[in-house]
């Protein structure tokens, strides 16, 4: 945000072509959101640049994590939803639970939030098969669990559901699913459902975005900026959460007048935290730059406070801020990875000893260490240590301690036990010492030699982290004869190819997380596989599916944990993903021109979208 005198802002703005504003929170972003339409953002085009100004914004859901802590608490719900109990119909038996909804929150055009706008959210992902949506929305209306919601009174509805769920698909998936605005999407769901392509219809479909929360839609410059302004309706203004030292948290506002408190533990003494809603700006800029050489040099200027950056900050760039003294850098846990995967549905990527092999040969300690100069750390479980409840630290990790030569020996005896063979296969003399002679020409089990093929990566400019290893990843891939060739490209082609369309040999992204490890599941079970889907590898192991449906199915923390650690050890194994490296979370800021009521939270302030709700100017 930049805090200046209105006439000093007035030509600033005049000059960005930015209408004159009394507070804006100018943020810096790395790449072009892609989408409006909540349902293509949290569909197929999840990328953490379209939440970071768009869904994660605009919408709220019944109930939700409360940051810092990431507590479970009521966010539009009253309270907690009632007890299950079990009915039949029709000789089939379902499982009923109510939530009621607080009265007086407004959507920003002035109208009130209502059950209709809860039902006809839910009713929705059910008419187009949340599968078929892919990405998040599976997790939020999974049609094995989700039968009907129906409306009680204005401020009541019912869930009617196939079995009774567990914590990943009930408080942690159907209840945290964003409310969208009836008003808004009726006449646009009508028109889908109506067309050949429902689901394609309905993604492409161009709507001005609802919003209930504390922004709305501005305006979108395309390779320039994007805007949000401030909701003067938003009915959270003013709303206080006090976060108490035995993990209980109070809700309260006297807007609409809703009080809330855990009762297990409920609050005692005063609390370590207090957040107050706003906003208490006018708009949230994010200004879009090419790389993150130009951003810095933005915050260095002071024309932007604050950068998302899930890239992780580069050392250089880091030594650089460091000079400035307006300029404050924060630390947090990580709860995300990079990874590459494989097309499964292609020869060779379909043969676990391949995969095996390719996660062998990428020594990630020596890349973060020796190349990277610990700008990134090595990750190898698709749990990060930072969510330490759920990580398994005892999964298998291949070519772990392994020198190169042990490396391609290992490989090779992978490679050749699953039938494959060489024109001139590699020669390892010495394999402690290093000595061997690499391979030409990796030929199929079935005769026929392994095709070039490609893997996809970010490009320098965007992420030279990723760019390094792909290029690593390709050395030592050929040493072997595995003809790979690493393609670096820009972020949305890698994701449009990887999951709008599955076009693919192997890609390299990246992933931000939730709290609660579902995602072992949405990623990975054959479920998920189709377009948009975000098991875009297709991996298709029925054993693996049963660990993570039971993971989904989990009543309490324990039985969900030990299945967690048992589905990471398939995945360890099988290697759907060889999971690479991440960052630290670090993350730079004006504090001379901004203020926020806390800077510790997992993930960082990009992990809570950079909190433009409670960020306050520094006069």
């Amino acid at each position: 945000m930049r805090w200046r005198l209105t006439a000093l802002l007035l030509l600033a703005m005049a000059v960005a072509g930015l209408p004159a504003v009394a507070a804006t929170y100018e943020t810096a972003i790395f790449e072009e959101p892609t989408t409006l339409n909540v349902f293509a953002g949290l569909g197929p085009q999840a990328t953490v640049w379209n939440s970071y100004v768009t869904y994660g914004v605009y919408y709220s859901t019944l109930y939700g994590n409360a940051a810092p802590t990431f507590a479970w608490v009521p966010q539009l719900a009253r309270d907690v939803p009632t007890p299950f109990q079990e009915v039949t119909e029709n000789g089939q038996t379902l499982y009923t639970s109510d939530v009621e909804i607080r009265g007086g929150i407004r959507w920003a055009d002035g109208s009130l939030l209502t059950a209709d706008d809860v039902v006809f959210t839910y009713q929705t992902l059910l008419a187009f098969d949340a599968n078929k949506l892919g990405g998040n929305w599976p997790s939020y209306a999974n049609p094995d669990v989700l039968a009907r919601v129906e409306k009680l009174n204005d401020y009541a509805v019912r869930f009617y559901l196939k079995k009774q769920p567990g914590l990943a698909d009930w408080q942690y998936g159907i209840l945290q699913a964003p409310i969208v605005q009836k008003k808004t999407w009726e006449p646009v769901v009508q028109r889908a459902l109506a067309s050949e392509d429902p689901v394609r219809t309905l993604q492409a479909a161009e709507v001005t975005p609802d919003a209930i929360g504390a922004f709305k839609y501005g305006r979108w410059e395309r390779g320039a900026f994007f805007e949000n302004v401030a909701n003067p309706l938003s009915s959270f203004k003013g709303e206080v959460t006090e976060f108490y030292p035995n993990g209980a948290v109070r809700i309260t506002n006297s807007r609409t007048n809703f009080t809330w408190a855990t009762t297990d533990p409920a609050p005692e003494g005063q609390p370590d935290l207090r957040v107050e809603e706003g906003p208490y700006v006018d708009n949230v800029v994010y200004r879009i730059y090419q790389n993150q050489n130009a951003a810095i040099l933005a915050l260095l200027r002071g024309e932007v406070s604050y950068i998302f950056n899930s890239l992780g900050l580069q050392r250089g760039f880091e030594q650089q801020l460091r000079t400035n003294p307006n300029v404050e850098i924060i630390r947090n846990n990580t709860n995300g990875f990079r990874y590459l995967t494989f097309n499964m549905r292609r020869e060779p990527f379909n043969i676990p000893e391949f995969r095996q092999a390719v996660a062998t040969l990428i020594d990630r300690e020596f890349v973060t260490r020796d190349i990277l100069q610990g700008v990134a750390f090595p990750l190898a479980t698709v749990v990060p240590p930072g969510n330490e409840y759920w990580h398994n630290p005892e999964v298998t990790v291949w070519g772990q301690g392994m020198t190169r030569g042990q490396r391609i020996q290992a490989a090779v005896e992978l490679l050749k036990k699953a039938g494959f063979s060489w024109r001139r296969e590699p020669v390892v003399r010495d394999a402690a010492a290093d000595d061997y002679t690499p391979g030409e020409g990796l030929i199929m089990p079935n005769g026929q030699p392994v095709q070039p093929f490609e893997m996809l990566a970010p490009a320098p400019g965007y992420d030279p982290l990723r760019a390094t290893f792909a290029l690593w990843i390709e050395r030592w891939a050929q040493e072997i004869g595995i003809p790979l060739r690493a393609r670096l490209t820009d972020f949305n082609t890698i994701s449009t190819r990887a999951y709008d369309e599955q076009d693919f040999d192997m890609f390299m992204l990246g992933w931000s997380l939730g709290i609660y490890p579902d995602h072992i599941y949405y990623f990975f079970h054959s479920s998920q596989a189709g377009l948009g889907g975000f098991n875009a590898g297709g991996y298709n192991n029925p054993e693996f599916d049963r660990v993570a449906e039971a993971l989904l199915d989990a009543q309490t923390l324990e039985e969900a944990r030990e299945l967690a650690f048992e589905a990471q050890e398939y995945l360890a194994r099988d290697v759907p993903y060889v999971v690479l490296f991440d960052t630290p979370v670090m993350e730079a800021y004006r504090r001379d021109q901004i203020q926020y009521p806390y800077t510790e939270v997992l993930g960082g302030l990009q992990y809570i979208y950079g909190l433009p709700s409670t960020v306050k100017a520094m006069r």
